[in-house]
This record gives C-alpha cells, structure tokens and sequence, in this order.
C-alpha cells in the first residue's frame, strides 16, 4: 500500500532518511518505511530479492550519473566542466571493487556555465549500516505489515543510495531543474529476509511562465507514470497523487505560496522489478524533459530587471531549503556536517528586496498567481 511522504534532493536526499533512521552522510529522505517489498513478495519476478533489486539499482545511479552529465556539458557549450568531490569507496576515479561492499559517493558540480549558472550532480551510496534502537522503532512504528514481512529491529542492517540533479540556469526563461530518485534496504541480522523502498520525484522552477514548456514536463511525466500505474494498481498510486504530494512539500508557509510549478513526488514505493523500472524511467526521462527547453529558451535575450527577478526568486528557493527543506535542517545540525555538501544545491546568486511588490498585469504577477495557487498544467497543452 502507498504511503505519501516528503522528499529532498541527494546531499539532502540521504539526510532526510538518515534523520530519523541513520546517520546523514550526503543527504536523502528519512520516513521511507509504510511499505515495502520482501523476498518473494510483490514482484514480477518472485527470483528477485531487494538486495537483487539494490544492486541494480546502484550500478543504474553510477552509469546514469555519468551520462547525464555528459548530456548537460554538451548542452552548456562552455569550456566549463563538471568538478568531481569523490569519497569513500568512489574517492578515486578507477571504478575500484570497494564500490561493491564500501559506502561513499560523489559530487559533481559545474559552476560559471554559458546554460547552467551553477549545477550539481550528486551519488550517494550507504551500505551495511547498523539500525539503532530508536531509528528502528521509527521505521517499525510506520511500517503497515503484511503477513510474512520483516518485522525491523535494532541492529538491522541498512543500505541506500540515492542520485540527485539541481540545475540553476543563466537565462531567466529556462527554468531551474531538480530530480531525485532513491532506495533504501534493511535486511534481517537475524534471518535472510529484507524489505527495500523507492523514493523520488522530479520539477520546475520558473522564473517566467511559459505555459506549454511546462505543460508539455507535466504531460510527459502524467504520460509516464499512466504507463506504469494504470487505474486500480495494485500500488494504488497515481500521477495526480503524485503530483500533489510535490506540490505540498515544496511550499513556504510563511509566504503562502509553493516554490514552483511542482512535478510529481513518490515515497515508501515497494522495491520490485516493475517499480524498478518505473524509478529507472523517472530518471531516464530527466534530460529528455528539460534539454528541450533549453534549446528552445537558452538564448532568449533578457534584462537586467529579468535577471533580478530571477534571483529574488532564488532567495525563495533558498529560503526553502534552510527553512523547511527536511534534509538541509537535519544535516546541518550533526556534528561536523559535510556543509559543502548539504549546500550543493544553493542558488550561485540571490537577491532579497524588502516588500517586493510586482507590477500589476505584470508576467512577474503572473507568476506569483500560479505559485498561489498550483493548477493543472496538464490540461494547458494546445
């Protein structure tokens, strides 16, 4: 059964989980535990286990990570490239076979680019933690058991690993872009038996409203996730429910309006092979939904006001992550927190201006109406 839960992004995406069921090491989403899948449970292949299906999965991140960010070099066109921050097991570039048993991960940021301001790419993986008393007691207090599952406990071995993309753009009318997709596995130290969940989710954040851009992200990822959960799946899960879980955790509260036009979020999705290959599309789909618009807006001319509303908007988008981003709080609060690492995400550049008050009428209005008020930007398309 599906459970909603709010999300982060990777150096925030593993601290979120490690909040309350681990330590935080680079950041990701602490309450992933309603429901999950075990040996022989929910599965189109009963053969495959969780830790079958974690281990894919990583080898999917590490690949992907390097793909992609091929992909945005490529597109960015400067002579600016990705840094690399490796640690742990990925300290080195030489796909070392610590990659298999070790924890560790690795940074990449691009900084000064002609279409990406400021990016980051970010791969996290924990293995063979060790639950605590009261880190198991939360998991085991929102686990929805059916007959046969594990039941967690203290000394349960964990595993996670998470990929995570924040893409901060130069122009104005090329929205920022942030996906994350993650799993987490707990296994038995009593028995062989384990339970593992997917997490994740992908979204805008325009500066400038251009309807059928992002239209066409929304429709894309509705056509998406239609394929995977038809009507009466047995996850009960949806693209609306989806989408409106995004659209709640990414809000600020205090300013009575969301950060963006959202996306989709999903949390505690049972770690199966057909899950597998819906979190596996998730993230495939991350450039194919935002490359077109950059090639179709990355020139465009804009002006030093444009510019400025851009990073007001961006204050906002740092407000969020200090102020209520799950993530960002817990890790900051450990004791010597891997800051660089948390704040990967932050904005190159922001502004704060007291009190500011678009013009009426204005696209900036326009704007601020949407972000309000979150409408269905899948029946938008013409």
């Amino acid at each position: 059964m599906f459970s909603p839960l709010p999300t982060l992004s990777s150096v925030a995406v593993c601290c979120f989980f490690f909040s309350t069921i681990a330590t935080k090491v680079e950041a990701f989403s602490a309450s992933q535990s309603l429901a999950a899948s075990r040996v022989g449970g929910i599965s189109n292949d009963a053969s495959s286990t969780p830790q079958d299906i974690f281990e894919e999965f990583t080898k999917f991140l590490i690949e992907h990570q390097t793909d992609m960010i091929c992909k945005i070099e490529q597109a960015d066109g400067s002579e600016n490239s990705f840094s690399r921050d490796g640690w742990g097991a990925f300290a080195n570039d030489n796909g070392s076979s610590e990659q298999q048993t070790k924890s560790g991960g690795i940074t990449r940021v691009i900084q000064g680019g002609n279409v990406v301001e400021k990016g980051a790419c970010s791969l996290t993986v924990i293995r063979n933690g060790v639950l605590t008393a009261d880190r198991a007691a939360t998991i085991q207090g929102r686990q929805q058991q059916q007959e046969g599952d594990l039941v967690v406990q203290e000394g349960d071995i964990y595993s996670a690993a998470a990929l995570s993309v924040v893409l901060h753009t130069r122009n104005p009318f090329v929205p920022t872009f942030r996906s994350d997709v993650r799993i987490f596995l707990v296994k038995s130290s009593t028995d062989d038996s384990s339970v593992a969940w997917f997490g994740g989710g992908s979204d805008l954040t325009p500066y400038y409203l251009i309807d059928e851009d992002i239209s066409k992200f929304h429709n894309d990822l509705k056509q998406m996730c239609d394929l995977h959960f038809p009507e009466n799946n047995e996850f009960n899960l949806s693209h609306a429910q989806m989408k409106q879980l995004c659209d709640e955790y990414f809000y600020l509260p205090a300013r009575s309006e969301h950060r963006g036009t959202g996306g989709i979020f999903f949390d505690d999705l049972p770690a199966t092979p057909a899950t597998l290959a819906f979190v596996k599309d998730v993230a495939a789909g991350w450039m194919p939904s935002w490359l077109p618009i950059v090639e179709k807006n990355g020139n465009k001319e804009y002006t030093e006001e444009q510019k400025h509303w851009q990073c007001l908007r961006r204050g906002r988008y740092l407000e969020f992550n200090l102020l209520y981003d799950r993530g960002v709080k817990f890790g900051l609060a450990n004791a010597n927190p891997r800051v660089e690492g948390v704040m990967v995400s932050a904005p190159p550049k922001i502004a704060f201006d007291y009190n500011h008050v678009p013009a009426k009428g204005s696209e900036e209005e326009r704007l601020l109406k949407v972000l309000k008020e979150p409408k269905d930007w899948t029946v938008v398309l013409n």
